[in-house]
């Protein structure tokens, strides 16, 4: 193989591995745009001065700073919310509360919550209030 052939093929896979959050969601089944839009919604009511900000991998919700990033997975049909909360500060709990102050992911925030369900969005809401309050 040339080393054209080599370069395209590893350009192709870069690109496959690293779709825009705008991608994701337009993959994503009915079921997680909804849960997307809630959360959305939600996040947004919760004053005037909340500001949404679309990048490349993921949306960014802030004030002054952010307080809120959100994560679209529909490959493993969940949603991740990324706030600014010490993991110490509340009962982490598996499947649903991560504490990823040592693990490199997207956007700010020290705790990773997991939205797979309504019931998930419902648990998260306080979460994200605390978050953004706080900032």
């Amino acid at each position: 193989m040339n080393e054209q052939k080599i370069r395209d093929t590893e350009v192709q896979r870069k690109d496959f591995k690293n779709k825009t959050f705008s991608e994701y969601l337009a993959q994503a089944d009915t079921d997680i745009r909804d849960r997307y839009e809630s959360i959305k919604s939600f996040i947004e009511a919760l004053g005037d001065d909340v500001q949404t900000n679309v990048v490349k991998f993921y949306v960014a919700f802030k004030r002054i700073k952010n307080f809120a990033c959100v994560e679209i997975r529909p490959q493993n049909k969940h949603i991740l919310v990324y706030v600014k909360i010490n993991p110490e500060s509340i009962t982490l709990e598996p499947g649903f509360t991560r504490d990823v102050r040592g693990i490199g992911h997207f956007g700010t925030g020290d705790l990773e919550i997991t939205l797979r369900s309504d019931d998930d969005l419902g648990r998260a809401k306080d979460l994200i209030l605390k978050s953004y309050e706080a900032n």
